[in-house]
Order: structure tokens, then C-alpha cells, then sequence
């Protein structure tokens, strides 16, 4: 298993220190091995279609085989494991279908959060939205990106009043992010700016054109970057997340 694979990321994380931050709480040996893999599986470290051996896991995490096969199996619900005849568990890849799929349902689901944050509006949120934007929009130091990112969708979502819609949105996110450390899928793509101007004054109708603009665009970027970074596509059937 060749832990560490990045695909050329600009934060160079290692496993240990993964199992180093998961390891600052309280926690069982199945849960310490849940945390470590599945922040391994979504940051990109261990890659789609890589092989999972649970006896490499389990000493890199300093814990037994059992904790660590309870832990894939859990990821194996959640959508982020397979496990395959004679070759045991590796990382799911992702199909076209299925990243239209979550495209669709991000549309529905970030449109929703986004009318209802714009219907509670206040003038430090807008304020602080448009702050945002034009960050996103211009020069980044190198690794603030993704916190950036972060922080201005959970402004625009209002991720305090909107604590659910907010996780879904993350949590279909990084399926499809996952796929793509170290590649630069949004580049050229500003419209964060207009997005968080449209949203601060209340626009309901321009915001919304705006996003489901962006997702379409972005959407088709990242089926063409798996198609040209050649990443196995097996049967939709087999791969239902």
C-alpha cells in the first residue's frame, strides 16, 4: 500500500501526522482507526482504487487488525470502501454517472440553503460574505485555499442556523474532492465575488443562476479531469455511494 500518494498536493501531509491529530482525543481503537482512514481516503493520501491492507493500517495506526477491519467496513456503508474478491478492501473510485449524480443533488440542496440564508440576511453577514468573495477571488497565499473555502460557504449557507444542510453540502463535496488534490479543476473560475454581492443585497433569483451556473461549469470540469487523468471507472452498479 503506497500511503502518502498525493496526486502532487501543495500541503505535503503524511499519515503520521493524520494518526497524530486524530489521536489527540479520547477515543477507542476502532474509532481512532475510523478517523485516520477516512481523513486519509477524503484528503487524497490514500488514492482511489489503492489497496487497503488492514496490516499495514493497523501498524501505521498502532492498533490491532480487528478496530481497523471494523473501521472499512463502516467506510464500506459510507460509500468510501469497496471490498472485492481475492484482492480485500481498496478505495471506491468514482464514476460519470455518479459525479452528475452528486452534481444534481448539490444543485438542490445548496439552492435550498442558499434562498433560506438570503431570507435571514444581516448587514455583518453580507458584510462579511463579500469580504470572503473577494478573497476567494483574488490571490491566494499558498495552503489558505481550502480554509478560505471553507469559510465562505459557510457564511453564504449560514452554517450556524443551517447546521444540516451545511454538513450535506461538505459531506458531497469531498466525495468528489477526494478525487482531485493537487489538481487545479477551478482554475479561472471567479465568482465568488458576484456570487456574495448578489446574495448580501438580496437577490434571491441572480444568486441562485449564479451557483447553479458554477456547479454545471465545475461539474464538467471534473468529469473531464478524471477522464483525462485516465482514474478506473467500474460498473455503476458496483459503485453505488
Amino acid at each position: 500500500m503506497a500511503v502518502g500518494h498525493t496526486h502532487g498536493s501543495a500541503e505535503e501531509v503524511t499519515f503520521a501526522d493524520i494518526v497524530g491529530r486524530a489521536a489527540g482525543g479520547a477515543r477507542t481503537a476502532g474509532q481512532l482507526s475510523y478517523a485516520v482512514i477516512r481523513e486519509c481516503i477524503i484528503t487524497g493520501l490514500l488514492a482511489p482504487g489503492e489497496h487497503l491492507r488492514q496490516e499495514d493500517l493497523a501498524e501505521r495506526i498502532g492498533v490491532s487488525r480487528i478496530p481497523v477491519r471494523t473501521a472499512l467496513m463502516q467506510l464500506e456503508s459510507e460509500g468510501l470502501v469497496s471490498f472485492h474478491p481475492h484482492r480485500g478492501a481498496v478505495v471506491r473510485t468514482l464514476t460519470v454517472e455518479q459525479v452528475r449524480e452528486i452534481y444534481q443533488l448539490r444543485e438542490l440542496v445548496e439552492a435550498h440553503a442558499l434562498r433560506k440564508s438570503i431570507a435571514r440576511m444581516t448587514s455583518a453577514r453580507a458584510a462579511r460574505l463579500r469580504e470572503l468573495g473577494e478573497v476567494l477571488d483574488g490571490p491566494h497565499e499558498r495552503g489558505t485555499l481550502h480554509e478560505q473555502r471553507t469559510a465562505f460557504y459557510r457564511e453564504l449557507y449560514d452554517a450556524a442556523d443551517n447546521p444540516f444542510a451545511v454538513e450535506i453540502i461538505e459531506d458531497l463535496r469531498n466525495v468528489v474532492n477526494r478525487y482531485l488534490v493537487g489538481r487545479h479543476v477551478a482554475h479561472g473560475l471567479r465568482y465568488h465575488r458576484e456570487l456574495a454581492r448578489l446574495a448580501a443585497r438580496g437577490d434571491g433569483d441572480g444568486a441562485e443562476r449564479v451557483l447553479r451556473d458554477y456547479l454545471a461549469e465545475y461539474c464538467r470540469r471534473v468529469i473531464e479531469t478524471l477522464a483525462d487523468e485516465g482514474e478506473p471507472a467500474e460498473p455503476a452498479e458496483r459503485e453505488q455511494v
